[in-house]
């Protein structure tokens, strides 16, 4: 018998020519603030299609007007719309079952008898991919969408219907009935929903996916099954997913069969996000599918070698027409692991997606090497009788923000987190929150169970972006810097530079901190006779002015260019951020009297956590600030539990 492998690899081509002409159209997502978006879309190009969940807009622009948004929208993002296929494959027939139910299922414990009395049902399962046939005697589908353009959904009463096969093998792994021929779904139960994102000549754009994704959020899916696949980081993609595993949603992707002999990482996106559980496949003897790619990100394994499953009838020309075919790929492996998430979200549905996460990773059975693997990951993924959790660290990023989050934090006695040797404040029991700037970082973990077992282990943390030249993710003001700019609160300079060690001038630091207060930055006439109406700052400097959070020199004057003292920079940030203090506390510093203008402001950042002073005791009121060090200063006062 031939063996097919299907896996549905997304041919990744920019949409724009080479050489394209000035007056051609090309296709882009732009993501940015809402206030920027509108005014492109009111001043450049209308927009074609908006996603709220993530500030994203699909809009058709010539070069020009991308290098226009490039040059007066610097905060705007700009993603190429990319192209996704899917590989079409001859299919086989397979020779009919001799047993009452997939014999795959005792290798992932999900037999009848051992899921009683769990099906599924009522979990919002949804099989993003080419559609499903929802005339299959076998498939109850709930309802569904079709993610791409009008013209290429599905012909006929349902636009989300499967012409092309994929989808639909996919579903009946994850989802269908039991059939005479002795096959069935590992959670026959579900609410099946298809998202149509791939059309009938085997492609999709980045916006059909994330059409899809977030249809999904906004119809509260509680798993998302994406069988697809590309080599390239999407980044518009990225957000979505960031967005649906936020809002609760379990998501599984094929982790590719890109796996070529060199035993180089091969993991394919969506699944080398860390928001999705990376699946790759094994044959019925558990050996590692040999196309099935390899990688850190790799986090179950499951059945993916000659699955038997539901296909559309109209599509079936294997002389049978009997709507059943027989492929391969690491697309058929991530519907076991759908299918069992959705039986266990039954049994636990008040469990978020990441505590479930960790039962499916803990409940694995490690068939390579000890403990996580980049062939296997935790191991075959199964359905546990007992649950027995143990506590396990996730992670997430949103732009330079990570997020880590120990399950089962009750049951441990110690934590800790290490990111590049920096340890990570705790913001609450087993959840961590950081920033970094672009790069790829190595941190550890380490925890004591209360049975007094102890845990470590290695992680990974990449932030994608080109990072600054000048400024490194080791430093110890990174973090802050990473913080600002996430925020939008600080800004770089031409040539991808920061310049950490520059002198932070009196207007600079007042703009900023305006930023972070939410004062009125319009630009206008202020009430200093050497403040520019025209400089970026005189609007801020004007609202602080009228709120009395600064005053200016006896001549008249702010000095906007006169570089700011850490005294005026503790004055500015108490009165901003209304910083209290205890008086009765002595202070720390032996060169702050209460004769001193910043005395009390002092004494209100250091026991606010924002700043310890000097080695050596002292605070040094009159010493000028870098804009590291202010960044530091101005993080720590707007967000002091977390740079405490």
């Amino acid at each position: 018998m031939k063996r097919i492998v299907v896996s549905v690899a997304l041919t990744l081509g920019l949409l724009l020519p080479i050489q394209a002409h000035a007056e051609e159209r090309t296709d882009w997502l732009l993501h940015g603030s809402d206030t920027d978006l509108q005014e492109i879309n009111q001043k450049v190009s209308p927009f074609t299609r908006e996603f709220k969940n993530a500030p994203l807009g699909e809009v058709q622009l010539t070069q020009q007007e991308v290098e226009e948004i490039r040059t007066h929208y610097p905060d705007v993002s700009i993603y190429p719309n990319r192209e996704y296929g899917v590989a079409e494959a001859p299919v086989s027939p397979a020779p009919p079952s001799q047993i009452t139910y997939p014999k795959r299922f005792t290798l992932i414990n999900t037999t009848p008898e051992a899921i009683a009395p769990y099906t599924g049902k009522g979990v919002r399962v949804a099989i993003l991919d080419s559609g499903i046939d929802g005339t299959h005697s076998k498939l109850n589908v709930k309802g569904g969408f079709c993610a791409l353009p009008k013209e290429q959904c599905a012909q006929g009463a349902v636009p989300y219907d499967d012409d092309l096969g994929h989808g639909t093998h996919v579903a009946g792994i994850l989802s269908a009935a039991k059939a005479s021929n002795g096959t069935m779904g590992v959670a026959p139960g579900v609410d099946l929903f298809a998202i149509k994102a791939i059309n009938s000549y085997d492609s999709g754009r980045t916006v059909d996916i994330i059409n899809g994704v977030e249809w999904a959020i906004n119809h509260n899916i509680d798993i998302l099954n994406m069988s697809i696949t590309t080599n390239r980081n999407d980044p518009a993609l990225k957000l979505m997913l960031d967005k649906a595993y936020t809002a609760g949603m379990i998501i599984v992707a094929s982790a590719g069969n890109e796996e070529t002999g060199d035993l180089k990482d091969s993991v394919q996106y969506p699944a080398k996000y860390p928001t999705v559980i990376a699946t790759t496949a094994i044959n019925y003897n558990k050996e590692r599918f040999l196309e099935a790619s390899i990688g850190p990100e790799v986090e179950l394994a499951a059945p993916g070698v000659d699955i038997f499953s539901t296909f559309p009838r109209a599509l079936d020309d294997d002389g049978k027409k009997d709507g059943y075919y027989e492929l391969s790929g690491t697309s058929m492996a991530s519907p076991h692991v759908s299918g069992i998430a959705a039986l266990l979200k039954e049994r636990f549905p008040e469990m978020t997606n990441v505590r479930l996460r960790s039962i499916l990773a803990n409940a694995a059975e490690d068939v390579g090497a000890k403990g996580r693997d980049k062939h296997f990951g935790y191991g075959l993924v199964k359905y546990p009788a007992k649950v027995d959790e143990i506590p396990m660290m996730s992670q997430y990023t949103q732009n330079g923000r990570v997020v880590f989050e120990l399950s089962n934090a009750n049951k441990t006695t110690t934590r800790q987190l290490k990111i590049e040797d920096r340890t990570i404040n705790e913001q609450s029991p087993g959840k961590w929150e950081t920033y970094l700037l672009p790069g790829t970082y190595k941190g550890k973990y380490a925890i004591m169970t209360n049975t007094g077992k102890q845990i470590q282990e290695d992680i990974l943390v990449k932030i994608e972006g080109a990072s600054y030249k000048d400024v490194s993710g080791s430093k110890w003001y990174s973090p802050q810097i990473a913080y600002l700019m996430d925020k939008k609160l600080i800004y770089g300079f031409e040539g991808n530079l920061f310049k950490p060690d520059r002198k932070i001038t009196r207007a600079e630091a007042v703009a900023i901190m305006g930023r972070a207060a939410g004062l009125n930055g319009e630009k206008r006439k202020t009430q200093f006779k050497d403040v520019n109406p025209n400089s970026f700052a005189s609007g801020y400097i004007q609202s602080a002015r009228e709120k009395g959070l600064l005053g200016g020199f006896p001549d008249g004057t702010f000095r906007p260019d006169q570089p700011v003292t850490r005294g005026e920079m503790a004055l500015l940030l108490q009165q901003a951020f209304s910083l209290q203090y205890d008086a009765k506390q002595k202070s720390p510093f032996k060169d702050m009297t209460p004769n001193v203008s910043s005395y009390q402001a002092a004494l209100a950042l250091t026991q606010s956590g924002v700043t310890k002073g000097f080695p050596d005791g002292t605070f040094k009121p009159q010493e000028t600030m870098t804009r590291a060090t202010y960044s530091v200063f101005l993080a720590g006062a707007e967000n002091p539990s977390l740079f405490k």
